[in-house]
Formats: C-alpha cells, structure tokens, sequence
C-alpha cells in the first residue's frame, strides 16, 4: 500500500514539473512574440529546461529541451524575421536544441550528486546504518508523535565488549569486519520501523517505537544471544553490553533517551560487561532488570 502511494505521489509530482514547465514556456513565448525579433529571449528558455532537469531529472530536462527550441523556432518563424537562407532558422534551432540538452544533463548530474551525497551524508560510511545526526533527527520526529498518542518507545545502546582487542591482536582490517557484521546483523533483526545507528566507534543504538517492556526485553534478549552465537563461530573475543530504556511516555527529547540508555549500558559495563540492564521510565520507580545472564 505505501509503495502504491509513493509511486502516485511520484507520479502526480512528475506531471506538475511538466505542467509548470510547460506553463513557463508559453509565457516567454508570448512576451517573445509580442516583442518581436529585435528583442532575443533565447536565454529565457532556458528557464523550463533548469526547472524540469532540477525536480524531473534528465528525461524531463530533455523533453523541455526539445519544446523550448520547437517554440523558439515557431515564434521566431511567425515574428517576421528575414533570414538569407530558409535552413537558418532550423539551424539555430537545432543548435539551441543542443546546448539546452547540455545544459539539462549539467543541471540533472548536479541535482543527483547532491542528493547521493546527502544520503551518504545520512549513513555511517562504514557499517551502512544511519549517523548519530541523522537518527536523532528521526527518533526526534517519532517522540512527537508518541507524545501526541501517548505511544510507549523504547532505545537501546549496544557497546561492543573487548573490541579493542580485536583491532590489537586481529589487526583493523578485522575490527572494522567485526563492526559491518554487527550492524548487517542488526539491521537485519529489527522491524521496518525500527532505526538503527552508529554513534561512534564500536557503540550502537535501537529505537523501537510502539513497544512496551516486555516487547523491549524479548527482542534484545534474542538479539545479544544470537550475536554472541555468531562471534564466537567467528571467534571473535568480544561480548556485547545493552543498556535499555523504556518509556511508557515519551522522553522530552532524543538526546535525554540516549542519555539514560547509556548510563544502564555504563551500569552493564561496571556489573561486568556482557549482558542486558533494562529500566522504564515515566512511572513509578522500580529497579532495572539484569536480563540474560552471562
């Protein structure tokens, strides 16, 4: 059903560059018309083709290549301008037809550039999961509307046990394969919904919208018993500490949900590493549980 909207949304949107585009280029050729020949208006045709090549991509821009010298030609031939030779005409045509062609497929390469490197801008190079910016940006989003709903949320904030001994004894190359294998896995093991990032080095976060504590606790119970499953076939030293943070209310904001899922995770850390500290918050107090012991 999403992917059926999307694709209208695409649609309609793609039917609005050309409308406007179209729209663009009767109006320049009428005020080119009205003006007469004296008067060049080439360059404003290049107005429909930098918007079409911009939100349409290079088709559009090459379409509305194609319309603006076919108008420029078709107003130039009805302005009463004398050319020696009746080819001149097409002629300069054909070669405006070229450079607004050029000028669609710069415009497109830019705008697909920009966008490729916004989105690498948005994912950990390393791993392919999202940034810390962009994950705060996105939990933030969701907290508003579990605060509208009064929706339970739930993050967690997994540190890599021992993982500088795999980069002292393996060597970086093999630390930086420990660190793909988690994230795919993670990425893998969490809903659709759910966010995944790197924060930094070897910790990592789960958001988990709609979800309650027991929902919490089962899933990173399965998570950390099948990664350390699949390290130790690798025989990779290391063991994971999960710090998790429930809340039946939404935290005022991303920064204070990491906030309190790293502290439990710390409190992992300082318990002897390994293992699982889950605590909900927005209700009365009670004392975090110590899941899946090692």
């Amino acid at each position: 059903m999403r992917e059926n909207i999307t694709s209208f949304l695409k649609e309609r949107s793609s039917f609005l560059i050309v409308l406007t585009s179209l729209s663009i280029v009767i109006a320049i050729a009428v005020i080119d018309h009205a003006t007469g020949y004296e008067l060049s208006f080439s360059i404003f045709y290049l107005l429909p083709v930098v918007l079409a090549s911009w939100y349409g991509g290079v088709y559009q821009g090459s379409l509305l290549s194609l319309v603006s010298a076919v108008v420029w030609l078709m107003v130039d031939n009805t302005a009463g301008h004398q050319y020696s030779r009746a080819f001149i005409p097409f002629w300069n045509a054909g070669v405006r037809f070229g450079f607004f062609i050029v000028i669609a497929r710069l415009i497109a390469t830019v705008r697909s550039q920009l966008e490729k490197e916004r989105r690498m801008a948005r994912l950990d190079v390393l791993t392919g999961t999202m940034s810390g910016h962009a994950f705060r940006d996105a939990v933030q989003i969701i907290l508003r509307v579990a605060t509208r709903y009064g929706q339970p949320t739930a993050i967690g904030y997994i540190d890599l046990d021992n993982f500088k001994n795999v980069n002292d004894t393996l060597g970086h190359a093999e630390g930086d394969h420990v660190l793909k294998m988690v994230a795919s896995f993670l990425l893998k093991s969490v809903r659709r919904a759910d966010l995944v990032a790197r924060l930094g080095g070897d910790e990592f976060a789960i958001f988990l919208p709609e979800t309650t504590s027991s929902g919490a606790a089962t899933m990173f119970e399965n998570l950390r018993t099948r990664l350390l499953k699949e390290t130790r076939e690798r025989g990779w030293p290391i063991g994971f500490s999960i710090g998790v943070a429930v809340f039946r209310t939404a935290p005022p904001s991303v920064d204070e949900a990491i906030k309190l899922a790293d502290a439990l995770m710390y409190r992992v850390k300082n318990g002897g590493k390994n293992n699982i500290l889950l605590e909900e918050f927005g209700c009365p107090e009670e004392p975090g549980q110590q899941l899946n012991g090692k």
